[in-house]
Formats: C-alpha cells, sequence, structure tokens
C-alpha cells in the first residue's frame, strides 16, 4: 500500500511541475530592457577566435572576415524561448544599428540548419538579417558561446567588448547609445619591449 501511495505521490509532483511550466511558457514574460549593467564587460576588449562559418547562402569564410565593422553578433536558435521572443526586438533594432555605422549578424545554432531558420524567420516577416547556420556548435564552441540567446559586441578589431547571456529588448529606447559605448572599450595595451 505504501508504495502506492508513493507512486501517485510521485506522478501527482511531475504533473503539477508539467503544468507548472506549460503555464510559465504560455504567460507572457517581460524581455528585460538592455542597459550596460546587463553586460558581461572585461576591462579590455578580448581578441576572438576566428572558427570556419558558413551563411544561408552557403559561403564559408572564417568568422572575422564577416566583421567588417562593430557589430552586435547575436545567437539563437527556434527552440528557445527567449530567442522567439528577443529575435523581433533585434530585427527592429538592425536598421537603427546600421544607421548608427555598427553592423549586426545573427548566429543560427538549430540543428536542422537553413531550411528550419529561414521558415522560422518567413513566419515573423523577419527579412535581410545576416545569419551564419551553426547546426554542430562548433561557432558556439570556439566563441564560448554558454546559452541561447547570447549576444557579442565585437569591435572592427574583431575583439570582444562585451557579452549578453540572456534575452534582452533591444528595440528599447536608449539600446543604441548603450551599445555604442560598450563597443569602445579599448584593447588591451601592448607592452613595450
Amino acid at each position: 500500500m505504501s508504495d502506492r501511495i508513493l507512486i501517485l505521490v510521485a506522478l501527482s509532483l511531475i504533473i503539477a511541475m508539467v503544468a507548472g511550466t506549460a503555464i510559465q511558457i504560455r504567460k507572457p514574460q517581460p524581455t528585460p530592457i538592455l542597459v550596460k549593467e546587463s553586460m558581461r564587460r572585461p576591462d579590455y576588449a578580448i581578441p576572438l577566435d576566428n572558427p570556419m562559418t558558413t551563411d544561408m547562402a552557403g559561403v564559408t569564410v572564417p568568422f572575422l572576415s564577416r566583421i567588417t565593422k562593430p557589430t552586435v553578433v547575436n545567437f539563437w536558435a527556434t527552440w528557445c524561448i527567449p530567442c522567439v521572443r528577443e529575435l523581433p526586438l533585434f530585427a527592429k533594432f538592425k536598421p537603427i544599428a546600421e544607421a548608427a555605422g555598427i553592423q549586426v549578424l545573427t548566429v543560427n545554432v538549430d540543428k536542422e540548419g537553413a531550411p528550419v531558420a529561414k521558415k522560422f524567420l518567413e513566419e515573423r516577416g523577419i527579412a535581410d538579417m545576416p545569419m551564419i547556420l551553426d547546426p554542430d556548435g562548433s561557432v558556439s564552441k570556439v566563441l564560448k558561446v554558454r546559452g541561447m540567446p547570447t549576444a557579442l559586441l565585437v569591435n572592427a578589431k574583431g575583439e570582444e567588448t562585451a557579452r549578453m547571456e540572456g534575452e534582452a529588448d533591444w528595440a528599447g529606447p536608449g539600446v543604441i547609445d548603450v551599445v555604442r559605448e560598450l563597443l569602445a572599450l579599448p584593447s588591451h595595451p601592448v607592452m613595450a619591449k
């Protein structure tokens, strides 16, 4: 009899956890405002490694060759609920960033690759979003991305100046000023010989 009670209690707990998760997923979540304090910032800009990357058109080049000016790189996936909320806001940020001379680039980590990412963007009316495909996670691993979404702020020299782990409202007021300030982090000083 006690085994049955334990099984019923365990099943009840599992059902409660699943129901709680389902409610939390459906419940609209406010997207956090992007502020300087939410970014992980080093004292000096950090040179990034240079993995090979492939874009939606199938063009394969080193990552740093895609960085032609200060850039915000956003790692995302279609299965990531915070990414699904954040990506449309990042799409609204894109023209503001470009007007300020800042490039935007996304890295999609879906294992299914281009078809899944393309369908996702089309369904949400997101066009002209430059994208690297990372179905095997190799780019994410080399650039030390631990979770989704993650955004890297990279200066024109290919150095990381800040990192945002978690979702943020990229379309919010003042975001471009925060991004500009963080992209201006100085490179590590070279010691004279």
